[in-house]
């Protein structure tokens, strides 16, 4: 058994989830066991699946922890090489992508499908814009644009959270990304939110945590992204959102596709900011005929 499902404490957490599902994700972590390297001085964890006919870089949302997207790795890496890096603590959105193409320097990968999904799609937009060499592909799901009013609210928090013992910061963070979790209480939800519970209490820092929200600051204060930006790029853009999703309404959708006129839009309705969870089959089946096409 996986050690940290031994951990009673970790095994609780896993409790209300049926078995086989808890199975599934011990087999992902033997399948595919996080690897370490050192890009610039800081320390990166990474999953690596490996294989495949072309690389997909997986950015995942705010939990900073890759295995949280699992089932979409054990997804495409059917047909791609999958690389999806942990967020250390890094305090500026050009930290975290520079520091992301120096790890794809290191594992011998030129040029990928960017894939970024909530918080990973914003880190995707900076990626893309740093490096848009290293990007084949850019799909961004379910996610949005810098906003400058909204870091600058932030802002101010920065400052007490640095004070606050890493269980507040923990609990802040699991109340704060709970509320995108839907009501219902498929086993694929009760397994997401095991999950998420286990990566912040277990693995995530104090200083990922603040660091998270200071990217967060800086994107906004210093990011302005416009539809001429990627004009030179050769690649493409997937938007892939979803009508009833609390994270992103309407008028935050509408700005996604304006910045991105030239994007192909899939809504999808009924799996909320957690499609690609809930809707599995249609989302997949989205993703992979773009990168087919």
């Amino acid at each position: 058994m996986d050690e940290s499902l031994e951990n009673r404490r970790t095994a609780k957490l896993y409790a209300g989830v049926p078995p086989q599902l808890v199975a599934r994700l011990q087999e992902f972590r033997a399948r595919y066991p996080v690897r370490e390297a050192t890009v610039a001085g800081t320390r990166w964890r990474y999953t690596d699946t490996g294989a495949g006919e072309s690389a997909m870089l997986l950015l995942s949302g705010a939990a900073c922890i890759a295995e949280i997207s699992w089932a979409s790795i054990e997804h495409y890496a059917g047909q791609h090489r999958v690389i999806a890096p942990d967020y250390p603590a890094l305090d500026t959105m050009a930290a975290l992508v520079d520091g992301v193409a120096g790890l794809l320097d290191q594992l011998g990968v030129k040029r990928a499908h960017v894939l970024g999904g909530s918080y990973g799609g914003l880190v995707a937009q900076v990626f893309v814009r740093r490096h848009p060499d290293r990007a084949a592909t850019l799909i961004l799901s379910h996610t949005l644009l810098p906003d400058r009013e909204a870091s600058a609210r932030t802002a101010g928090s920065v400052r007490w959270m640095r004070w606050l013992p890493a269980a507040v910061l923990r609990a802040l963070m699991k109340r704060q990304l709970g509320k995108l979790f839907p009501a219902n209480q498929q086993p694929e939800v009760a397994l997401s939110r095991a999950l998420l519970a286990d990566v912040v209490d277990h693995r995530l820092t104090k200083g990922q945590i603040v660091s998270l929200v200071m990217r967060l600051v800086d994107l906004g204060m210093n990011y302005s992204f416009t539809p001429d930006d990627l004009r030179a790029w050769p690649g493409r853009v997937l938007l892939l959102m979803a009508d009833d999703d609390p994270a992103t309404p309407p008028r935050l959708r509408q700005a996604m596709a304006a910045m991105y006129p030239r994007a192909p839009v899939r809504i999808f309705s009924g799996g909320g900011h957690l499609t690609s969870l809930l809707k599995q089959g249609e989302y997949f089946a989205a993703v992979d005929d773009f990168l087919k096409a």
